[in-house]
Formats: structure tokens, C-alpha cells, sequence
């Protein structure tokens, strides 16, 4: 199994937008093992992010964000990790599988799967294909990291 990390560092989200999107190709399984956000803000800037999939992907170009593999001998990654879409952004469930508020003034929030408490995602041509990372309050300047592992 080949692990990958996925980063948007510095950047300012916009609430109700996701801060990054990830699904997968048709017969590939990926499972995310971790997600993290930290804040870099210099005063007290109240924050409320949440992990939750999506009920129907983006369409349109993909805006690719950065991907490391684990293991430098790990093939190409078929998860697609993105920032944006070019036409229509995906669409969220309500709730969360993990959410919490925060503050961006040097917050820092780390949600690590217990083994077997992964979240999965296969096959994005399914309904609840692709999970995301979206701000609900606040827009600080903050980082959002996920690493997953795909099967």
C-alpha cells in the first residue's frame, strides 16, 4: 500500500468553499489515515473546520494541489488530491466524520485513525465518492494536510 500527503499551506480559506477535495478513479480505494490544520495568524481568529463527504464531486478541471509520496519508490498516485473546479465545486453532506472548532492565532488540530477508523472512499463515479476539508467560520491564514493510503 503506497501513502501519500496532500498540502495547502498559507493559504486564506473562503467559508462554505472546500479547502481541499479528495476522490478517487473507478476501482481504486484510498483510505485516509490522517488529517491536520494549524493557524498563522498573529491575534485570536475563531475557526470551525470539518473532514465530510461530498454527495456529488466537482465538475470541470481539477486544480491539482501538492502530493508527496511516503515512500519515494511508491507509483504515481491515482487519488486525486485538488483545491478547486473549474465549473462546479462539490456538493457537501451535512455533519461531519470529524470536525472542530479552533483558533488560528498558532492552533493547531491532528485527527490520527485509530487502525480500522480510517475514512474510506472508492471509486468517484459513486455517490459519497470524494471526501473534503471545508471551513464553516472563520478565514485566517491557516495550513490543511491529509495523507491517505490507497489500497
Amino acid at each position: 500500500m503506497a501513502k501519500y500527503s496532500g498540502d495547502r499551506s498559507g493559504i486564506t480559506p473562503a467559508t462554505g468553499v472546500a479547502n481541499w477535495v479528495l476522490e478517487t478513479v473507478a476501482n481504486v480505494e484510498a483510505k485516509v489515515i490522517e488529517v491536520s490544520w494549524g493557524g498563522e495568524v498573529i491575534t485570536t481568529t475563531a475557526m470551525r473546520t470539518r473532514i465530510a463527504r461530498d454527495s456529488a464531486v466537482g465538475t470541470g478541471a481539477r486544480t491539482a494541489g501538492n502530493v508527496q509520496k511516503g515512500n519515494q519508490h511508491s507509483p504515481a498516485n491515482t487519488t486525486f488530491f485538488s483545491t478547486t473546479y473549474a465549473t462546479t465545486q462539490p456538493t457537501i453532506v451535512a455533519g461531519a466524520l470529524f470536525g472542530t472548532s479552533w483558533n488560528a492565532h498558532g492552533g493547531v488540530v491532528r485527527w490520527l485513525a485509530a487502525p480500522g477508523e480510517e475514512f474510506q472512499i472508492f471509486d468517484a463515479a459513486a455517490a459519497n465518492a470524494s471526501l473534503e476539508c471545508r471551513q464553516d467560520v472563520g478565514v485566517g491564514t491557516s495550513t490543511y494536510n491529509v495523507i491517505w493510503e490507497e489500497m
